[in-house]
């Protein structure tokens, strides 16, 4: 939003960097008057005599815009969509701007992908500290990565002084073993802050998209800096709220894992980041490394898919490629598998990660289920079953000669190949009627004996040339009393 008063250039700023093409202008006491898109800026702009972007923003604002109470049901909320409007401001009793209602099934932006229901799937190369602190090692990653397919690369950022209790040393007795271990993999295998941000470079130079996980709020200042487009929040930090509310006031898109999480526990994120207006999907997870197939349970994609009300993925820790692909098939729009060069190498992740060509072989099965999934709605033949369908399947045929006026029998009716008549379920419509023609044995039924007159060629007229496409034995049939201009073969 901008204030009444402030000057055109700077709601410019603001429709640049908060990706919504949108912004409102409130009063200074919150009271909504006016919605600025940045169509409306470019309209003021070719229309005005004088072009001086310091005038008050005033000047550009619409007041006809559309607004609805904050207590509005989201049911009735999304009857307020359509292709033009994705974007609803929502006002308390005195008409203050409180929140955003968004059009959550369109999904978000993601750098330069739009990530929704009816896109592809977006799929990270989650390299985390598998670079095991070498600098080179996390650009080749990258490199790899890239050359795999994948959309994303994503890392890890942790401030050890502010994260851990102990101010990041290597944990003393009194931490358990498994934090002892993880925190000397973290002192000796993290990269530098400057090298991280060196490596989101590379990946920008190599034209793929770079996240990271900030584990801390000192971190999530330091990627804030750097300008990336969103965040990944990992399972550990679902119920950091403080965390999520300070990702969500970034107003970038954020991806949230959902592993070690209850029901209860993702449900109070989504109030969180609902109430926030935050751009948001949940990425359905088993954190154990790795994960047994029999834990994954895929089935419970549908349910957070439900209760997220917005875009669902899957984050794997289990060994090999089946089971993204098939989080794929059922709705996830995210997938993220940890990438690495050697599973052998010292650390957690690797010996749950991909290796470059596993991976893409994960994203062209991807790819593949993508293509298969089709439309929902009802059943259409394809061109190739139109092809078989005529090739091998049946058709009514009339065993002997019948004149035009006869009754067709049932007797006179036999089922016979190829598929080029009406099909055998149609039997009984021709049961009954009279003959619209002659018919000679073996000839087949067609729709047109159904009606009650014979269909016949037209002389069309069209403004230019016209014709259609034939077959050697049958062009000249096709082409009798018809004025074409041209006729096509297909050869093969």
């Amino acid at each position: 939003m901008v204030f009444s008063g402030e000057s055109i250039l700077e709601a410019l700023r603001r429709i640049n960097t908060n990706q919504a093409r949108i912004i409102f202008v409130v009063e200074d006491n919150g009271a909504l008057i006016g919605a600025v898109s940045d169509g409306d800026v470019r309209r003021w702009i070719t229309d005005t005599a004088e072009l001086d972007l310091n005038r008050p923003i005033d000047w550009v604002m619409n007041r006809q815009f559309v607004a609805l109470p904050v207590t509005t049901k989201p049911a009735v909320i999304a009857e307020h969509f359509d292709h033009k409007r994705d974007i609803l401001p929502l006002t308390d009793a005195a008409g203050r701007f409180v929140a955003l209602a968004r059009r959550s099934a369109e999904g978000f932006q993601l750098g330069e992908r739009l990530i929704r229901e009816d896109g592809p799937a977006f799929v990270i190369a989650e390299v985390g500290n598998n670079h095991n602190g070498d600098l080179a090692l996390a650009k080749r990653l990258v490199d790899l990565a890239q050359e795999a397919g994948a959309d994303c690369v994503k890392f890890q950022m942790r401030d050890l002084g502010s994260l851990y209790s102990n101010q990041g040393r290597n944990a003393e007795a009194g931490y358990g073993l498994g934090s002892q271990y993880t925190l000397d993999l973290l002192n000796r295998f993290q990269l530098r802050n400057a090298q991280l941000l060196e490596v989101f470079e590379h990946c920008r130079a190599r034209g793929i998209l770079p996240l990271c996980t900030p584990w801390d709020l000192a971190s999530l200042r330091v990627l804030e800096g750097d300008g990336l487009p969103g965040y990944k929040i990992a399972s550990a930090d679902l119920t950091n709220h403080e965390l999520l509310d300070a990702a969500a006031a970034t107003g970038k898109p954020l991806i949230l894992s959902t592993g070690m999480s209850t029901e209860a526990d993702i449900n109070s994120a989504v109030a969180l980041l609902r109430r926030l207006g935050a751009p948001f999907a949940l990425l359905h997870c088993n954190s154990t490394y790795p994960a047994p197939y029999k834990d994954v349970n895929l089935s419970y994609l549908p349910r957070l898919k439900q209760l997220a009300g917005t875009l669902v993925g899957y984050s794997g820790h289990e060994r090999g490629i089946a089971i993204p692909v098939a989080a794929v098939a059922l709705g996830a729009r995210i997938i993220e598998k940890h990438f690495t060069v050697d599973r052998g190498m010292e650390g957690n992740d690797h010996k749950v990660s991909l290796l470059p060509e596993e991976f893409a072989e994960m994203v062209r099965q991807i790819r593949a289920v993508e293509e298969a999934m089709g439309q929902s709605g009802a059943r259409a033949l394809s061109q190739g079953e139109l092809i078989n369908r005529e090739n091998l399947a049946k058709s009514l045929v009339i065993t002997q000669a019948l004149p035009k006026g006869a009754t067709i029998r049932r007797e006179l009716i036999a089922i016979k190949s190829p598929g080029q008549g009406l099909q055998p379920n149609r039997i009984e419509e021709l049961v009954g009627r009279l003959a619209q023609r002659d018919f000679q044995p073996g000839d087949l039924f067609f729709e047109s004996d159904l009606s009650q007159a014979s269909a016949r060629p037209s002389r069309y007229r069209f403004s230019r040339p016209y014709g259609i496409p034939v077959r050697y034995h049958d062009y000249q049939r096709l082409t009798e009393g018809l004025e074409l201009d041209f006729v096509e073969f297909h050869l093969s």
